[in-house]
């Protein structure tokens, strides 16, 4: 006598319907799997099972049932169910609804204490059960993609290779099957499957009952593919009795009715605390009533009555399995294979009697029929399988594709090809080694695979939630195309990321392996070796860290030649709050932690910022090849020299001030160090970037170099910040009224700015001028000296140090003051004053440094001697006086500054030094 064997296979998917905000419909989905399919299932289990099964777990599933939030709102959920049955306790009249409540109570405090009892994680019980042997389980793809629809083998095979890794970390093992999503196959799929490990999966009956060569025992036994990856067939007339709609056992009168629930017949201001917060009438869970019949009228559910039917139909099919066996039972070799796969919510959601069914099924086992897992089977009878051709097929309608593309959801499929190929493209072409970049090309993979889930399609074709599933689908699409245009922009930042995981937190670990290919290979080695220049900038400050001038002209400047030409590569200094790594405007931002972060002494905080530098630049170079090392000013001068002779390149030094021109000459230790660490840098540089031929002719003075050795290029001022300047917030409207002038001055409030200087002019202006309002923006170790002052001179209505102003502040008080003063004892260029002439606004500037190359006494503003009050006085009242010459002089400021001192020409001439650097 033979003997055959039953396969039955649960596959528990979800869409993925974890919302950041609470009370979300959708998730109650799983709230409802939870309660009324996934814990019977483990009750199942708890008692004891005399057969194995196999049970798929979608990624979608896992990463919901595993995420803490969920966990938290699920049991907020339980407590709100048993709230409402306490309160059925007093409101039902009947008998029998006494016993339901009852009944629910029971149930619903089980329920509870199980979902505790595995920490509020389900997968850790079915883990348990699984590692005893009394389940196997195994996954699906990553988003339960309808596979046969992607258009490239890379996709493919993430969405394969990701359905495994998450399995993996829930499960703490690879899985040795896999479900494919709809039980879709399509020649070529099992390539991937068997790269990845996959011993078998499962597919709809005509697929073998159409398979080339025809299986000689039908569904009877599985069939490897081309592949080798093992094929078990769906026995259609065999699962038409559980979940069929016109004859299945879901279908008896005795069963609980899905369709009716108490809260949709109770009183709303009973029910409303109960339901959906928005007032919306949602199931409770709590159902009173039974199938009854083809009848609008329901008879209340009796859960033993449900019982008995539940053991008459598990006998039943016993019984048809005995009858099946008599007809297939001398199939061999290998023995017949009844394979019976289904929707694990359709045994507790759908049929609330179905896992006790299940149970029931197995608790009389067959000494002919033996329960088996497919990697059983496999085991044992894997040199007894043939191979064959398998067409496309799914076990959708009619058998093939057309529940998931047709004319109701056909527009998807056009964007999310070109998602997925573009995200393979970026893959290639995109720097992924540096960790934003990454960051950022994992988050498109996350919105391509939570765009692609089968769900979508699916929900719009069925009509149900078909709002919802459009929705999600455009959601994603529109996510992934706005960080594309940010990665392609250069404009990602850690924020942007961190928002976007964080409202769809969806596999914290993406593996971008897989979507590279030889040709992506290829094309990264060919963009390696293509002509862009990688140069590595040293700087102490970069936005939105700005202690002075140095940090936007750094900025404005990278921003200028980052391009297809120039990879530009920023290490500067930490600032709180800001990212480690950052992508932003094409240039690579790195900022490190300083070894001696607390220390007071200033000398040693930048020695151990250089040797932070040093360290940071060090690793980027085990993968970037740098042509060249551009430092900037004294404060990078160890790591700048001593990264030179390590990379062996030119270093380019830019000295945007002198120490001695600071001070006007050295006076302390301290001073003495800073000029020594000037004259090495520049002696060790190949080449020396000055703003002005007042800086040019201080360095030379300073190092005794040679003036070929130094090149003149200007700094420059951004036009754009001015044209699009953003709704000013009241800030200053306490120093800002219609009736005052207002002059404005900004910078830092050191003695070299020469505020002291406008403070005393202060007096002259306001005796011809009694309603001027004087703003000076600035931090500085003067500050308290200078606040003294002004309230010694009895002119604090007058005057105010308003503190840092960041650049959209600045612009704004650019925008509203009368006259633009910078009174500077020393100034190397003065970009200040230059910013404040691309404003259109007269200027008052002292005659010193760079600002006497683009402040032209009366033609593009005025100039006065450094440190005279009384011109500086005189100058600011006859612009406050004169509205026409001042307006002239404003215009012939901004044509200049528009035309001389534009960052796109100083990257230019930037970019052109770099290069005669890199060739000679």
């Amino acid at each position: 006598m033979g003997y055959m064997y039953l396969n039955l296979v649960l596959h528990a998917h979800l869409p993925y319907v974890r919302h950041k905000e609470a009370n979300r419909l959708e998730e109650r989905w799983l709230y409802e799997a939870i309660t009324e399919c996934y814990i019977p299932l483990l009750w199942n289990l708890e008692k004891g099972m005399n057969a194995s099964y196999t049970i798929s777990f979608s990624p979608p599933l896992m990463e919901m049932l595993a995420d803490p939030l969920v966990q938290r709102r699920y049991i907020q959920h339980i407590d709100n169910t048993k709230s409402l049955i306490k309160n059925e306790y007093g409101h039902v009249k009947t008998e029998e609804e006494q016993k339901l409540a009852a009944y629910y109570d029971e149930r619903f405090t089980k329920i509870r204490e199980t979902f505790l009892k595995w920490n509020q994680n389900l997968l850790s019980g079915f883990r348990y059960y699984f590692e005893l042997g009394q389940i196997e389980c195994i996954t699906s793809s990553a988003t339960h993609t309808f596979l046969p629809y992607l258009e490239t083998e890379q996709g493919l095979h993430m969405q394969i290779s990701h359905g495994i890794s998450c399995f993996e970390k829930h499960f703490g093992i690879r899985p040795k099957g896999m479900w494919l999503p709809e039980c879709a196959f399509t020649p070529g799929l099992d390539k991937t499957l068997h790269m990845e490990g996959i011993q078998y999966t499962f597919v709809d009956e005509h697929a073998l009952l159409h398979a080339d060569p025809t299986p000689k025992y039908g569904v009877g036994a599985p069939v490897y593919s081309p592949h080798g990856v093992a094929l078990f067939g769906r026995n259609q007339a065999l699962s038409n009795y559980i979940w069929s709609s016109s004859f299945g056992y879901p279908g008896d009168p005795n069963y609980r009715e899905f369709y009716r629930d108490i809260a949709y017949e109770r009183d709303w201001d009973y029910i409303k605390p109960y339901v959906h917060p928005e007032g919306i009438r949602i199931d409770s869970g709590l159902k009173y009533h039974r199938i009854t019949g083809q009848t609008e009228w329901k008879e209340f559910y009796d859960p033993r009555a449900a019982s008995t039917a539940v053991k008459k139909h598990a006998h039943h099919f016993r019984t048809v399995l005995l009858d099946h066996f008599t007809r297939k039972g001398d199939q061999s070799f290998p023995p017949h294979i009844v394979t019976l796969p289904f929707d694990a919510e359709l045994f507790g959601h759908w049929w609330f009697e179905g896992p006790e069914w299940i149970h029931e099924l197995f608790a009389y086992p067959l000494s002919q029929v033996e329960a088996i897992t497919p990697s059983e089977f496999l085991q044992r009878h894997f040199r007894d399988i043939e191979t064959a051709h398998i067409s496309f097929a799914t076990w959708g309608r009619d058998g093939y594709g057309d529940v998931w593309l047709n004319h109701k959801n056909e527009w998807m499929y056009r964007h999310l090809h070109y998602m997925e190929k573009k995200l393979i493209e970026l893959t290639a072409t995109q720097n992924i080694e540096t960790p934003l970049v990454k960051k950022a090309v994992q988050q498109l993979a996350r919105e391509w695979m939570l765009a692609t889930s089968s769900d979508w399609a699916f929900i719009v074709d069925n009509e149900s939630a078909s709002q919802y599933a459009a929705n999600r689908c455009h959601e994603h699409i529109e996510r992934f195309d706005y960080l594309v245009e940010r990665v392609e922009q250069g404009e990602v930042t850690e924020e942007l990321l961190t928002k976007l995981e964080s409202e769809y937190p969806f596999m914290k670990d993406i593996d971008l392996t897989p979507l590279q290919s030889k040709h992506d290979e290829y094309v990264v080695k060919y963009k390696n070796l293509s002509s862009a220049r990688k140069v590595l900038m040293l700087t102490w400050e970069y936005p939105p860290r700005i202690v002075g001038g140095l940090a936007r002209h750094v900025f404005e400047l990278s921003k200028s030649m980052a391009g297809s030409d120039c990879e530009l590569y920023v290490l500067t200094a930490m600032e709180d709050g800001l990212p480690f790594y950052e992508y932003s405007n094409g240039i690579h931002i790195y900022r490190v932690s300083n070894f001696q972060n607390k220390t007071d002494d200033f000398i040693h905080w930048i020695d151990s910022l250089n040797l932070s530098l040093i360290n940071q630049a060090v690793e980027l170079a085990k993968k970037i090849n740098f042509d060249l090392i551009h430092a900037h000013d004294w404060l990078v001068e160890g790591a700048a020299i001593t990264l030179k002779k390590a990379f062996e390149v030119p270093l380019l030094v830019t000295i945007h001030a002198t120490e001695s021109g600071r001070n006007n000459g050295i006076f302390t230790k301290m001073q003495e160090t800073i000029q020594a660490r000037e004259i090495s840098l520049i002696k060790e540089a190949s080449s020396v970037i000055a703003c002005s031929d007042y800086m040019k002719n201080e360095i030379i003075k300073l190092s005794s170099c040679s003036a070929e050795k130094i090149k003149i290029i200007p700094n420059g001022v951004d036009r754009s910040c001015f044209e699009k300047l953003k709704e000013e917030d009241g800030k200053w409207n306490e120093y800002i009224s219609n009736d005052h002038h207002i002059v404005f001055s900004i910078g830092r409030i050191v003695p070299e700015k020469g505020f002291q200087t406008l403070i005393e002019a202060a007096p002259y202006v306001i005796e011809k001028h009694p309603n001027v309002t004087f703003i000076i923006g600035g931090k500085g170790p003067l500050e308290k000296k200078y606040n003294d002052l002004i309230q010694e001179s009895n002119l604090q209505d007058h005057i105010h140090l308003v503190g840092f102003v960041n650049d959209q502040e600045r612009n704004h008080l650019l925008k509203s003051c009368d006259v633009a003063v910078f009174p500077s004892l020393y100034e190397p260029f003065g970009i200040a004053a230059l910013e404040a002439m691309i404003a259109r606004k007269p200027v008052v500037a002292s005659n010193t440094g760079g600002m006497a190359s683009f402040v032209k006494n009366g033609i593009t503003g005025l100039t006065v001697a450094p440190g005279s009050a009384e011109e500086l006085a005189k100058a600011i009242s006859v612009l406050l006086s004169n509205q026409t010459l001042a307006s002239k002089m404003a215009y012939n400021g901004q044509q200049l500054a528009m035309k001389e001192y534009n960052w796109d020409s100083i990257g230019v001439r930037t970019k052109d030094i770099y290069e005669s650097m890199i060739l000679t």
